[in-house]
């Protein structure tokens, strides 16, 4: 099973410790870290660890986060590597479900501010979906979006996603939606993941 993925814009590897300054440098930008991480500035330490778990994650899991960088038949781009410059993150996560559900497999991704409005969110989270549901055989995949997030409601929207429950009401309120494998599969969507 490979792990690399490739859409027509982005290469997505598996983040390691080679990406840790980089994922640093990104995660604790104002802009990125806002939604992400609830506007806290992680440290050197908590990117170590994200790292080590996504490592596990693929080891056991067979998913993970992937460093999104320019795919090598990009115009100027050159062969991804992982000292190319990063363009954002996706992923796949453990994560406890809303409200004292259980535990879900949750998507992430964030982008460098400079490429937001390009669509390659979706498109990177496009090829994370299709890696889990028709690789891994993930049954389902939710998504916590901040209420005051609406360019991420509408990725999860661009990428079929439905609307599955609120969380508690307040300025930390969040939104959840959901992917389901059964429906994923059968809606034969067009993807622009090449192999």
């Amino acid at each position: 099973m490979s792990e690399v993925l490739r859409t027509v814009r982005l290469a997505l590897h598996p983040v390691s410790m080679r990406d840790h300054g980089a994922l640093l440098t990104h995660w604790t930008g104002p802009l990125v870290r806002r939604h992400l991480f609830d506007d806290r500035v992680v440290t050197p330490v908590q990117v170590s660890e994200i790292i080590e778990a996504s490592e596990r994650d693929f080891a056991t899991e067979g998913y993970g986060l992937w460093a999104l960088r320019p795919a090598p038949w990009s115009p100027g781009a050159g062969a991804a590597a992982p000292g190319d410059p990063l363009v954002g993150v996706a992923g796949l996560s453990h994560h406890e479900g809303p409200l004292g559900h259980g535990v879900d497999v949750e998507i992430l991704y964030s982008l460098e501010p400079d490429h937001w409005g390009r669509g390659l969110a979706a498109e990177a989270s496009r090829a994370v979906l299709d890696y889990a549901f028709g690789v891994v055989g993930v049954r389902r995949i939710t998504a916590e979006i901040d209420t005051a997030n609406p360019a991420s409601s509408e990725i999860a929207l661009q990428l079929g996603m439905r609307r599955w429950r609120d969380g508690p009401s307040g300025p930390d309120g969040a939104a959840y939606y959901a992917a389901e494998r059964s429906r994923w599969i059968g809606s034969r969507r067009i993807v622009d993941a090449v192999p």
